[in-house]
């Protein structure tokens, strides 16, 4: 957990707050995330998914759904990823150079007990108890899997399927499962095995 003055938190849910406001104005962030977002919750998620169901159940056909978390992902998004995204979606001004600084020439070292270790620069990622980092990573998440039904909580994901023929589920998860490792990768994400 990053633990930042007071000033800087205040700040931080100030830029925040306008950040949220130009993604969701703009329909930015994708529908299915549920993750931190006014109005949403994980029961809409749930209820989504039991629609789902529902619906496979009374058009008789076979319901497939695999679900997904991503490993370390605070760690490991990638900081420049995420300001490529905020530019191609329009965003220019002092709003990104706030960012950008925020995101640039971070430190930070482990206290244990009354001994600290020597000072790191933190490389990739985004600092992990921070409100921003949280919209950051939803923003770098928003494409995950285009071409299937999916749901979002924040790392946590779905993805799902149906038909009445189950060679078709396959087919249609494997080339999924495909695109999502190929998303992964160029994104330096990667999916937690447990």
């Amino acid at each position: 957990m990053a633990l930042t003055s007071c000033v800087c938190k205040v700040m931080e849910r100030v830029v925040n707050n306008r950040l949220v406001l130009y993604l969701e104005r703009n329909k930015i962030i994708t529908p299915a995330q549920s993750g931190f977002r006014k109005g949403r919750s994980t029961t809409d998620q749930l209820v989504r998914l039991e629609s789902f169901v529902r619906e496979a159940f009374i058009h008789k056909q076979h319901a497939t759904t695999i679900f997904f978390d991503l490993e370390n992902v605070y760690d490991t998004t990638w900081k420049f990823g995420i300001l490529k995204d905020l530019h191609d979606t329009g965003l220019r001004g002092r709003l990104l150079l706030f960012i950008a600084g925020f995101l640039s020439d971070r430190k930070f070292q482990v206290r244990v007990g009354g001994s600290y270790s020597k000072l790191c620069k933190q490389e990739m990622g985004v600092p992990q108890g921070s409100i921003l980092s949280v919209t950051l990573f939803c923003l770098k998440i928003k494409a995950v899997c285009p071409g299937v039904d999916y749901s979002l909580y924040v790392d946590d994901f779905l993805i799902c399927y149906r038909t009445k023929h189950i060679h078709i589920i396959e087919r249609h998860l494997q080339r999924s499962l495909n695109k999502l490792q190929e998303w992964a990768d160029t994104n330096g994400f990667k999916f937690s095995s447990t």
